[in-house]
């Protein structure tokens, strides 16, 4: 190759680098400068509004997620908030929207309690239709009690035992039949530490109902209706557990 030529490539070559860090050097700033314009005052949260909030206060989930009003919106990490709003066992899902006004939206869905659990004299856990243990409380609530389960380690924050939660979608089968023929309200304990003798409680009725197992829901429930009529202020079992040979015993 000519010199004449290699010095030609050789200035080509030169060209195409010095073009490559301008257009480098333009990108770098005007990153650095968007940067700078998204981090200034200008972006400071102004309020932060909590939406679906009933068990857990408004000023709790603030708290929990550690944004702070006067602060940049965007210098927080949302995946991080999130974790920390969902280390409160009342949460099961918080969505967090920045808007450009100053305005931090964060969104929650709340776990509701379903049952209770038995945990000790005047102490009850209670949980929800997935089994997680969402309190600890002396105080009972209008919640059907269950009795005889197995998880050991009951809570705040625990979930119930794989056995117990397989238990537990029979229960709440069972319940939700009970609410489709109106009395579930009637239900004050279910025993299901024998999972083929399911034992239902209802005080109201002076009644232990002997269930079975969660084979024909409906049709024990329309057989317990009858009974429940037929035998209206007598206290004592119902039998269930052979759906052909249902029977009450009373109480002597």
């Amino acid at each position: 190759m000519s010199p004449k030529k290699k010095n030609k490539k050789i200035n080509i070559k030169k060209k195409k680098r010095i073009k490559f860090l301008k257009w480098t050097s333009l990108i770098i700033l005007i990153v650095a400068a968007i940067t700078l314009f998204l981090l200034s005052d200008i972006f400071n949260i102004k309020e932060i509004k909590v939406s679906n909030s009933n068990k857990v206060s408004e000023e709790e989930i603030i708290l929990l997620s550690g944004i702070k009003t006067n602060e940049n919106m965007f210098k927080f990490f949302k995946l991080k908030a999130i974790e920390k709003i969902k280390t409160n066992p009342y949460i099961e899902d918080v969505t967090i929207h920045r808007q450009l006004n100053g305005i931090i939206d964060i969104q929650v869905t709340e776990r509701v309690a379903t049952f209770m659990l038995a945990i000790a004299e005047e102490q009850f856990g209670y949980i929800n239709n997935q089994g997680y243990i969402l309190d600890i409380n002396n105080q009972a609530i209008e919640k059907p009690l269950l009795t005889g389960y197995q998880t050991e380690s009951i809570e705040v924050g625990n979930r119930l035992d794989i056995v117990d939660l397989k238990k537990l979608n029979n229960i709440i089968k069972i319940v939700n039949t009970a609410e489709e023929k109106q009395i579930s309200d009637k239900i004050t304990k279910i025993d299901f530490e024998d999972n083929q003798d399911i034992l239902i409680t209802m005080e109201s009725e002076g009644k232990l109902i002997h269930f079975g197992n969660e084979k024909n829901i409906n049709d024990k429930f329309v057989k317990l209706m009858a009974v429940l009529e037929d035998t209206a202020g007598q206290n004592g079992e119902i039998f269930l557990k052979n759906i052909d040979k249902v029977y009450f015993r009373k109480e002597v």
